[in-house]
């Protein structure tokens, strides 16, 4: 079992060893992110209750700090007519890989998905935040394929290192929702509707999670949303 873990946790490392040798990691940084990473995650998944508790904590620290880009080293990945957040990559995949999830989907889901595909949309045009200008074929193709590890790495977060932790102690509705709100502030930078707006996505994706128990369904969700949001009105 620990030869798993340890596996699991070497994905981080791994991750930015090919950063390195694709030229989008330099200097140490990056390395420490990964090695934190590891060791934590390792811990947190075989060491003593109260130490696995304090490292699945700082697992969601240097989470955290490379999904707000505030780890240097890392460059983006030319991907066509994207680019690849390579510090979010690493979030992303390093979680999926030492904290796995199984995919599931069910019928609550498909109608949380109508919901969510529908509504944010629509409460997006009427508040007057976007307007009509759909994003040609490739370059929705290339937006896709970047954006996808984005979304991997927040979803991981905003669902395994928030709603689920805090559910057992809250219940689901009120983790659902303490996610949801920090969901949309994490998109400050946005500006108001756009926290809004995100915070009302975040329900979805949450809505999702708290269905299937899946976080791969929340990532598909949030995925569908955002490539839909680029078809209708663009990638600005």
């Amino acid at each position: 079992m620990k030869l798993t873990w340890f596996l699991r946790a070497a994905a981080a490392p791994a991750l930015v060893a090919g950063g390195y040798w694709l030229g989008v990691a330099h200097g140490p940084w990056p390395a420490v992110a990964a090695g934190a990473l590891a060791v934590l995650a390792f811990l947190s998944m075989s060491a003593s209750r109260d130490v696995a508790i304090v490292s699945f904590i700082g697992v969601g620290a240097v989470l955290l700090a490379l999904g707000f880009g505030v780890v240097p080293g890392f460059s983006r990945l030319p991907l066509g007519g994207a680019s690849l957040n390579t510090a979010k990559l690493l979030a992303g995949l390093g979680a999926a890989a030492m904290f796995p999830s199984p995919l599931r989907w069910n019928a609550r889901c498909t109608a949380i998905a109508a919901v969510t595909l529908i509504g944010v949309p629509i409460v997006a045009w009427a508040i007057s935040h976007v307007r009509w200008a759909p994003a040609t074929p490739e370059k929705l193709l290339w937006f896709a394929v970047a954006n996808l590890f984005t979304v991997i790495a927040e979803e991981w977060f905003f669902r395994r290192w928030i709603q689920q932790p805090l559910q057992p102690h809250v219940g689901g509705a009120l983790a659902l929702l303490a996610s949801a709100a920090l969901f949309g502030l994490a998109h400050f930078a946005g500006g108001t509707q756009f926290m809004l707006l995100a915070a009302l996505a975040g329900l979805g994706y949450g809505a999702v999670f708290w269905a299937s128990g899946s976080i791969w369904a929340a990532v598909l969700l949030h995925l569908m949303l955002n490539v839909l949001r680029a078809t209708l009105f663009g990638l600005s």
